[in-house]
């Protein structure tokens, strides 16, 4: 079982069993996404990763925009594949909106590109983990009205909180929208605190870009 049919299994399987039926064809993350980044030099590998969006579901009301590509085992010899450790970088990201939202895909290829750059020691930094805030230094959906500044990685509200390849397990990690003010409470009060807040608020794991700062 080569690379092509783990790909084929996470997307055409896996996926379509977990968050409902694809609204349309993946997206293919751009090299021109990662010109935002400076002068990177560009794995080719990384331009086969993309962006999945899912319709909601009986069980599930948001759009859901998934990464496809961070849990390829690429390099490893199918005859290597350990099914009880991590396929790949062993973790796929996912973002929720309210409405079909075709921003939403373009944070998610860039926050996607920015821990690859991160995790290849490209970009100043650690790879990224729960609860770190990164900023976008421009709001979430590209309108000036709009208060969402920030983006956090949250673990997932709700299964499934993985699944599982031939090639390995895959655990998945989600972002959610913040403001300014957010972010700051957040510092002084610790981002457990902030996001019991969003969630009273209905605004996680949502991101709502017209919403107002709940702090």
């Amino acid at each position: 079982m080569d690379l092509a049919a783990i790909r084929k299994i996470r997307e055409k399987d896996v996926y379509p069993e977990l968050f409902g039926e694809a609204n349309r064809p993946p997206f293919k993350l751009q090299q021109e996404v990662f010109g935002a980044f400076g002068d990177v030099e560009v794995d080719a590998h990384w331009l086969e990763f993309q962006i999945c969006e899912f319709k909601p579901t009986t069980e599930r009301a948001s759009w859901l925009y998934v990464t496809s590509g961070y849990s390829d085992p690429q390099g490893v010899d199918p005859a290597d594949y350990n099914p009880n450790g991590e396929s790949g970088v062993g973790v796929e990201f996912f973002l929720e909106t309210e409405e079909k939202a075709d921003w939403a895909i373009m944070r998610l290829q860039s926050l996607l590109t920015y821990d690859l750059l991160l995790a290849d020691g490209q970009v100043d930094g650690e790879p990224l983990a729960f609860h770190d805030v990164i900023p976008l230094n421009h709001p979430v959906d590209g309108n000036d009205r709009c208060q969402i500044m920030n983006m956090v990685m949250i673990p997932p509200e709700r299964p499934p909180e993985a699944f599982s390849l031939p090639s390995g397990n895959v655990m998945l990690a989600g972002f959610v929208g913040i403001t300014n003010a957010e972010r700051d409470f957040a510092a002084e009060f610790g981002m457990e605190h902030l996001t019991d807040k969003l969630r009273a608020a209905g605004a996680c794991p949502l991101t709502l870009p017209k919403r107002e700062s709940v702090v």
